[in-house]
């Protein structure tokens, strides 16, 4: 504020020819307002000379950081500390819901982006045969599925799926343990036989007959035990046709003796 306490007051004095307390009052309210505006400056330049800082000036100081126009300088900015290089992990309000936030380094990022969106953990492993084979773990890289002699892979709408190589021909439906019914069963000969009373046809090969516990064979005779202890042996074949569903023995045997058959019934 300049020195305006040097330029003198003026009064109207009390031997001057005039009422010099009335007629001085314009005086003295414009002398009571000079001594407000100049306490006013005098606070404002102390507050100005304060925001300087260190900088000399409110306006060095403010060149710091601005650039003529008003907006952020870059390299104020990051001398801030805005480099990510500066900051720490920490967490933010958004919408009222809590959002943790990281710093990643270069490395790190460079790991991530390999990984592709949306990805998850999964491994695969693999029991080799035999007790004393080790374990194969595929955790990494592509896993190939190749075909093999019998079955292939396919992708069916993101499903993966195996399909079998053998014919139509080779589905077929196993038949255990069944008692197969005399050819005539009001006067059974204990020879000539059906697997079931419809007279069920079954895969050429397929036929395997027992009698008392032991396996005959087509070809070759099998001695088998009578239906006790003390029984005779019988050499016996049978003969299969496996399109009409018979079969017959070489040998009829008797009615205590047990006859069992397996068979295989064709699916198509």
């Amino acid at each position: 504020m300049p020195n305006i306490e040097s330029i003198p007051e003026v009064y109207y004095q009390p031997l001057q020819p005039y009422q010099w307390e009335y007629d001085n009052l314009p005086l003295s309210n414009i002398l009571f307002r000079q001594m407000i505006i100049n306490n006013s400056l005098d606070l404002n330049n102390l507050r100005t000379t304060e925001a300087a800082g260190s900088a000399g000036s409110v306006g060095n100081r403010l060149d710091q950081s601005l650039t003529d126009s008003g907006s952020l300088k870059v390299s104020a900015v990051d001398n801030a500390n805005h480099n990510i290089a500066f900051h720490e992990d920490g967490s933010l309000l958004i919408s009222g819901e809590p959002v943790n936030f990281v710093r990643m380094l270069e490395d790190e990022r460079d790991k991530l982006a390999l990984i592709a969106s949306e990805a998850t953990d999964l491994a695969l492993r693999f029991e080799t045969i035999g007790p004393s084979e080790t374990p194969v773990t595929f955790n990494s890289g592509i896993l190939p599925f190749a075909d093999s002699a019998t079955v292939t892979w396919r992708l069916d709408d993101g499903d993966i799926k195996a399909d079998t190589t053998f014919p139509t021909s080779a589905v077929h439906q196993h038949v255990y343990d069944v008692e197969p019914v005399a050819a005539t069963p009001l006067s059974p000969d204990y020879v000539n036989y059906k697997t079931t009373t419809i007279s069920t046809a079954y895969t050429e090969g397929s036929l395997r007959v027992y009698i008392n516990g032991v396996r005959l064979s087509e070809t070759d005779g099998i001695y088998v035990p009578g239906p006790t202890p003390s029984s005779d042996y019988t050499l016996i074949t049978y003969t299969p046709d496996a399109a009409a569903g018979t079969f017959a023995l070489s040998t009829a045997i008797t009615a205590d003796d047990v006859i069992r058959i397996d068979f295989d019934i064709a699916m198509v």
